[in-house]
C-alpha cells in the first residue's frame, strides 16, 4: 500500500461536514475575494497618500458620524468591532499623530470623550477622495445602478440592519 493511497483513504475518511453547496461557497467566496482585494488595496493606498491604515480611517469615520462627533472609547471601540486595548492602542496612536483627542466626560468622571482634531478632520477629507474613488474603481465601476441597489438589498436580506442601521454592530439589547 502507497503513502498516496492511504493519504487518499484519510482524506474521505476525514470528510468536510455539512460542506457547502456550489451556490453557498460560489457567494461565499466571492464575498471574501471582493473583500480581501478591496481592503487590501484600500489599505496599501491611504497608508501610502495620506499616512492613514484603513483601520485608523474606519475610527475617524465613525467619529465624524457619530452624534456630537464624539463617543467613548467603549463605544468607539463597540462601533469598530474591537477590543478594550484594541481601541484604546489605536486611539492612542492617532492621538500622538494629533487627529484625535480625548476630552474628559462631564456626566463620568472615569472616561472620556474621543473626538476629531481640525487636523484629523483635514486628513479625513482627504483620505476619503481615495477611499471612495478605490472602492468605485476595484467594486462599483462593473456594477450598474440596479446592480448596486440589489447588492444593497441582499446585504440587507442576509443580515438585517447591515444596510439600514446607522449604529453597525446594531446596540444589545438591555437585558432588563
Amino acid at each position: 500500500m502507497s503513502n498516496r493511497s492511504a493519504r487518499r483513504r484519510q482524506l474521505a475518511a476525514d470528510a468536510e461536514p455539512d460542506p457547502f453547496d456550489e451556490r453557498e461557497f460560489t457567494a461565499w467566496r466571492g464575498l471574501l475575494r471582493v473583500h480581501t482585494t478591496v481592503t487590501r488595496e484600500l489599505d496599501r493606498r491611504m497608508s501610502e497618500r495620506h499616512d492613514l491604515p484603513l483601520d485608523a480611517y474606519g475610527v475617524l469615520i465613525t467619529l465624524v458620524s457619530a452624534p456630537d462627533g464624539r463617543l467613548t472609547l467603549k463605544q468607539l471601540g463597540a462601533r469598530r468591532n474591537l477590543t478594550a486595548s484594541g481601541i484604546t492602542r489605536s486611539v492612542d496612536r492617532l492621538v500622538q499623530g494629533g487627529l484625535l483627542e480625548r476630552r474628559p466626560n462631564p456626566a463620568d468622571g472615569r472616561s472620556a470623550f474621543v473626538t476629531l482634531t481640525r487636523r484629523g478632520l483635514r486628513r479625513l477629507r482627504e483620505a476619503q477622495v481615495t477611499h471612495h474613488a478605490t472602492v468605485r474603481e476595484l467594486l462599483f465601476a462593473r456594477l450598474s445602478a440596479a446592480d448596486l441597489e440589489q447588492l444593497g438589498a441582499l446585504w440587507e436580506q442576509a443580515m438585517p440592519g447591515a444596510v439600514s442601521s446607522a449604529v453597525w454592530p446594531p446596540p444589545a439589547p438591555d437585558p432588563a
